[in-house]
């Protein structure tokens, strides 16, 4: 697995690594909290859909749409106790997108020389 450097634009402003820990069907994930939009607690969905042969869930908000993925790509449960709300970015374009899970917990950090943080952000930066 490839690692990524994290940008000197972030080591510069921080020493440690803010973590988000999601438990979704016995997994655990870590998500860097930078790319945590935010955190929602018994989410209802609005809409269920097909996409490439599973279901995900959408949640409206005002103009727009964010999809609910489960992260290992199986359809999606319909009754969550949370969803992390993911915001992406690529070149100019930023999107948001949710994760499923069943336990979520804040207030973990590493430091950024940790060999595990570059796999952690790879997927965000």
């Amino acid at each position: 697995m490839k690692a990524t450097k994290l940008p000197e634009s972030i080591t510069s402003l921080v020493e440690r690594l803010q973590i988000v820990q999601m438990t979704w069907q016995g997994v655990t994930i870590l998500i860097p909290k930078f790319a945590v939009y935010a955190t929602l607690t018994r989410p209802v969905f609005d809409r269920f859909m097909l996409r490439n042969g599973r279901k995900v869930a959408l949640m409206y908000f005002s103009r727009y749409r964010v999809p609910i993925l489960d992260p290992f790509r199986r359809d999606i449960d319909p009754r969550p106790n949370y969803v992390l709300i993911i915001s992406h970015c690529r070149d100019n374009h930023f999107g948001l997108y949710g994760y499923p899970a069943d336990h979520i917990e804040q207030g973990i950090d590493m430091p950024f020389y940790h060999g595990a943080v570059p796999r952690i952000v790879k997927d965000f930066v």
